[in-house]
């Protein structure tokens, strides 16, 4: 944590409200809302206070990404993630049957919290304060009277569509009815909650239209998007050189069912296109928390490997000639299409993964929607160096030029400095 000392002299005050902490920097979320805090840090003194569930280990080591931290403590529900579904039916049917909330919302929901957090702002100590997320919304609900700080909503997402991209996929029947009932709850409270704000942000321009046009809210203020650590030196070898057992990599956090439902669809229709052409290609899953299918396939099959957790994404990343991106739901912009872009590895994605970062068809990616035409696109450029080389490069000088969390900040704060409360 910085000293007091090192506070910033005269510069807004800001109040930084969010579900559990940055750190590990492993998944999207958590790497948007860090860099964006440091940044801050470094024009405004910036207050976190983080919900952790009870019992959670909440690392404090690394870079701090706050002038002052506090921590709260609630009992919540244990992690949930869709493969561990039918472990929480006891809770899956309360929610279904004797409430009108989202089970997503409600795992996160904590009425202590929700007054620590009233009675935090109702002091108007504040210039400013930022609800980083959906699931935190809910803590700001019901006293919006008295709040006299301007109250800003970050939207990662469009939470409604990554629930309806994923009942799309489901076959069994008893998941299809709770995806389907838990996207019509979302599609009405996720615009009931950006309401309750002065103002809501988003992370792309499709996003900041849907919540526009299908919300109908008023109070959208525009998009921030991402930004990039640009890696320094030339090209990684893997994707200069042309080799005969090439390596595929795909990167995300393997607890996120769009990422589980498109590496699967991947491993099952995709690779085995390629390697009727390439029977050498390998594939790499690069994620935390994959689960028990995916080490199974990776034990049967040696020409895939599953990493699990790990410190640092990109060495792994730059022994891989490219990435692929196979998503077919979700809502955002993919962080792992942005670290590929630092990392100086080419990528060729389905044009739902890459959207929201308005990158060129054959300039600094390759996009293909279906098995078929996704498989030859990922051959042509395992075929083909030089064109490897120049979607890299070309991906690299667009970061260079569009994506730096300086930018990022800046457009944050342009945003909010209409509302932001100025000469306390």
């Amino acid at each position: 944590m910085i000293p007091e000392n090192n506070q910033p002299q005269g510069s807004l005050k800001v109040l930084w409200v969010r579900l559990r902490g940055c750190h590990p920097l492993n998944y999207g979320g958590a790497i948007y809302s860090y860099h964006l805090l440091v940044q801050l840090m470094k024009s405004c003194e910036v207050h976190v206070l983080e919900l952790h569930r009870s019992g959670e280990n909440s690392d404090a080591a690394g870079p701090p990404y706050a002038h002052k931290l506090e921590r709260y403590f609630s009992k919540l529900l244990p992690v949930w993630t869709p493969r561990r579904f039918f472990s929480f039916i006891g809770p899956i049917l309360l929610n279904l049957f004797a409430s009108r909330e989202s089970f997503a919302l409600s795992m996160f929901h904590s009425p202590g919290f929700s007054q620590h957090v009233r009675e935090v702002v109702t002091r108007g100590n504040y210039d400013l304060v930022i609800a980083d997320g959906l699931m935190i919304a809910t803590a700001f609900e019901g006293w919006a009277e008295e709040r006299n700080s301007p109250a800003i909503l970050l939207q990662h997402n469009v939470e409604a569509n990554i629930w309806k991209g994923i009942t799309r996929l489901q076959r069994n029947p008893f998941t299809l009815l709770f995806y389907h009932e838990m996207t019509r709850r979302l599609q009405r409270r996720e615009p009931e909650l950006c309401a309750l704000f002065d103002g809501v942000t988003t992370i792309s321009e499709p996003d900041a239209d849907f919540h526009r046009q299908h919300y109908r809210l008023g109070n959208v203020l525009g998009t921030v998007l991402p930004g990039i650590n640009l890696s320094a030196g030339s090209l990684p070898a893997a994707v200069v050189r042309q080799d005969e057992a090439p390596c595929l990599a795909f990167v995300g956090a393997m607890n996120w069912p769009p990422n589980v439902d498109g590496a699967h669809w991947f491993i099952q229709e995709v690779l085995p296109l390629i390697w009727r052409t390439m029977p050498g290609v390998r594939f790499r899953i690069i994620g935390r928390e994959p689960p028990e299918s995916f080490h199974r396939i990776a034990a049967a099959e040696g020409r895939i490997e599953v990493t699990g957790t790990v410190p640092d994404v990109q060495p792994l990343l730059q022994e891989c000639a490219l990435q692929v991106v196979p998503l077919r739901a979700g809502s955002g912009v993919r962080h792992k299409i942005l670290e590929s872009m630092a990392a100086g590895v080419p990528v060729v994605s389905t044009t739902l993964g890459a959207e929201g970062l308005n990158l060129r068809d054959g300039h600094e990616v390759l996009l293909a929607d279906d098995a078929k035409a996704l498989s030859a696109a990922i051959v042509r450029m395992l075929q083909d160096s030089g064109l490897r080389k120049q979607i890299a490069e070309n991906a690299r000088e667009r970061a260079s030029a569009d994506f730096s969390w300086g930018q990022s900040a800046a457009r944050l704060m342009q945003l909010c400095s209409r509302l932001a409360r100025k000469g306390r």
